[in-house]
């Protein structure tokens, strides 16, 4: 059981992913889910939902492929559509290669997989595939995408984010909807890994110690918005008169408030605690 989200953002993109990983139906264990490695191009990361063993034979194909026979050369630089017509090259020789190898073991179906991919080309930017089975789509902003069982909580607050934000707003953001993948489907736990990767082709790790914080801040605002401000928005009352007063008297301070969230959570970026 895994939710992993990748962003678009206007930076880069930005990939995060729950750490609990089932290991029997009655065990669970942590686990990075989040993958990297370099290639001619600039830096490959993804992270992958399904079975954690051809998940792993995935990204170690992927990075010899990424290293050694993706198409563009010298004089045919990479471009997002190579990039995509390469990895449908690679999605189909792997599923095939995959599901032959499980029939002939008996195994049928295969166990399912699928995978988000991010794809750096310096100086032209960050690119966000998804693979699933033997297809791979090219995720272009504004969209963002969600695999694993975390989909369906996250899908529905993706389809209200359709702008490409800063790595930042994504991250807290994207920490929301993963705190309340957390928190609906079994399955779905532990911290919330975090990676960017920049048009510029470097890293950003934002630490599973720093995230949850920020999920505590995260959690506390959710709090503050269900417990004040849809009840003051809400609590008109022309009988008592003095609520107007009261719920117009505490308006004026949430300027002051959402500020403290804002230095809060910038605090957290300037000074992580990894």
């Amino acid at each position: 059981m895994t939710a992993i989200i990748g962003f678009t953002c206007h930076d880069g993109v930005l990939m995060m992913a729950d750490t609990e990983e089932s290991t029997t139906e009655a065990t669970k264990s942590s686990c990075d889910k989040l993958y990297h490695f370099s290639s001619p191009s600039g830096y490959v990361l993804t992270g992958g939902a399904g079975d954690a063993h051809l998940i792993d034979c995935a990204n170690q194909e992927l990075a010899t492929f990424f290293g050694k026979v993706m198409p563009g050369t010298p004089d045919e630089p990479l471009t997002p559509q190579l990039i995509l017509d390469g990895l449908n090259i690679f999605a189909q020789k792997f599923f095939s290669e995959t599901t032959e190898s499980y029939k002939a073991a008996g195994l049928d179906p295969a166990p399912d997989f699928e995978m988000v991919i991010a794809v750096n080309i310096l100086k032209k930017g960050t690119f966000l595939f998804k693979l699933y089975l033997n297809k791979v789509l090219w995720i272009e902003p504004p969209n963002h995408e969600c695999i694993g069982t975390g989909m369906w909580t996250v899908d529905p607050m993706l389809r209200n984010f359709q702008f490409v934000p800063q790595k930042e707003t994504a991250l807290f953001c994207g920490i929301r909807m993963m705190y309340h993948a957390k928190n609906t489907i079994q399955g779905v736990g532990g911290k919330t890994e975090a990676v960017a990767l920049s048009d510029d082709g470097s890293l950003t790790y934002y630490g599973t110690a720093n995230t949850a914080l920020i999920e505590s801040v995260v959690a506390n605002f959710e709090e503050y918005i269900d417990k004040f401000v849809y009840t003051s928005v809400s609590n008109v009352s022309k009988e008592f008169p003095e609520i107007d007063e009261n719920c117009e008297k505490h308006f004026q301070d949430v300027p002051g408030i959402l500020k403290q969230y804002r230095d809060k959570y910038k605090k957290l970026l300037d000074d992580p605690i990894l």
